[in-house]
């Protein structure tokens, strides 16, 4: 018998980097870098212009995946500070996070290499793509930064308005993302499959074959099961509506976070009004055409659609898993998720929830996120991913 939880197809190596204040400002005098120059829409063909459209994000409190014109860059920028290598990837990180749970899972991942020998748990049945003799290791960089730091260096003078993270890769393998058809029998037994989206292909040629390979390797999924795809900011936008309309048939749950939703309708809106979020539930679910969308933000995590009323375990479990890597980062074990379960909601969270609930009726689904304004020291990267993990033990048929 196989894994009743499978997941595919992106995953990666990241380089998690240590915040240092005086580095960033440092490298801001050392490139000259103004204010007038922060711009999250400039050319990235230098550690000059990845610095300057990460400052740009943090500034807005936005998060935001970008592609240098060269992996050197990548790694150059990374080299100014000090970092932790771990696995990333929606579905590799999202299969160790279930692994602290006693979870196994079978992973089709889109690289392989050193890293993801050493580091993937023994419970996560992998399947490599690009073959067991690949050893490329192309860095997805990520810089993270809390809230309220205060960023001041030549006229550059603001203090980050929440904690986010700044994802800088170009990764050849996930350029490719290969979808392999041989990982079919691994599917068989499944009662979830978890895909993660395809943002950081750039061609339309490769991504037009991945999504007939992946429509061709759902096929094999048992009838029962559930297809739950977690949403990206994608390098060309046009690409994610393409995404969204060719796997349209075979999704039954879009998930997303708060700035992929408020992306998605093109403007920013004010997540704790019940009224401006239910607004946009609407457009994103009628223009995407999926049954169930998934929005997960800092202060709650909601379900909307057809299948909603199966979704308060799995949401449930978003929340915890999310909320413990937070605290934990990669030290995320059982015993901390059991810790996390007893931390308060987010009064916040709370009202946001009761008022949505009133306008929404049987619609929607929403819980609060944990109140976590106590943690220091809090990790930004990789909550959507886990949040993604969580959510499928509660989706399994015993627990809809």
């Amino acid at each position: 018998m196989g894994e009743k939880i499978a997941m595919g197809f992106h995953t990666c190596v990241d380089y998690e980097l240590m915040w240092d204040t005086e580095v960033v400002e440092s490298l801001i005098r050392e490139f000259d870098i103004h204010d007038e120059e922060l711009s999250v829409s400039i050319k990235l063909d230098s550690e000059r212009s990845v610095l300057i459209a990460c400052l740009a994000f943090f500034r807005d409190g936005i998060g935001t995946e970008m592609v240098p014109e060269n992996p050197r860059i990548c790694n150059d920028f990374a080299n100014h500070f000090a970092y932790k290598v771990t696995i990333g990837g929606t579905a590799a990180r999202a299969a160790i996070a279930i692994s602290a749970l006693g979870y196994g899972s079978a992973l089709q991942m889109c690289c392989y290499n050193e890293h993801i020998r050493r580091l993937l748990p023994k419970q996560v049945q992998s399947f490599s793509s690009v073959g067991k003799d690949h050893t490329d290791v192309y860095p997805h960089v990520v810089l993270q930064c809390r809230k309220g730091v205060h960023i001041r260096a030549n006229d550059i003078d603001f203090v980050t308005p929440r904690e986010n993270r700044v994802m800088i890769s170009r990764d050849l393998d996930s350029l490719q993302m290969k979808v392999s058809l041989d990982f079919a029998p691994e599917v068989r037994d499944a009662e979830v499959f978890l895909l993660s989206c395809f943002s950081e292909v750039l061609d339309e040629g490769i991504l037009t074959d991945r999504m007939e390979k992946t429509r061709q390797l759902l096929s094999h999924l048992p009838q029962q099961a559930l297809v739950v795809m977690e949403d990206g900011h994608y390098v060309r936008k046009g690409f994610r509506q393409f995404v969204h309309r060719e796997l349209q048939p075979v999704l039954d749950v879009l998930s997303m976070n708060e700035d992929e939703m408020q992306s998605y309708i093109g403007k920013r809106i004010d997540i704790l009004d019940p009224e401006e979020v239910l607004s946009a539930l609407k457009y994103v679910q009628e223009g995407t055409g999926v049954p169930t969308i998934i929005v997960h933000s800092s202060r709650w995590a909601l379900a909307y659609g057809e299948r909603c009323g199966i979704m308060h375990k799995a949401l449930e479990g978003g929340i915890t898993m999310s909320a413990t890597r937070f605290r934990c980062g990669d030290d995320l074990d059982a015993r901390e998720y059991a810790a996390t379960q007893q931390i308060e909601d987010s009064r916040e969270g709370r009202i946001f929830c009761a008022a949505l609930r009133e306008r929404a009726g049987d619609s929607a689904v929403c819980l609060p996120c944990k109140d976590l304004s106590f943690v220091k020291n809090p990790t930004v990267v990789g909550l959507g991913d886990s949040f993604a993990g969580g959510l499928l033990p509660g989706l399994l048929v015993e627990n809809r």
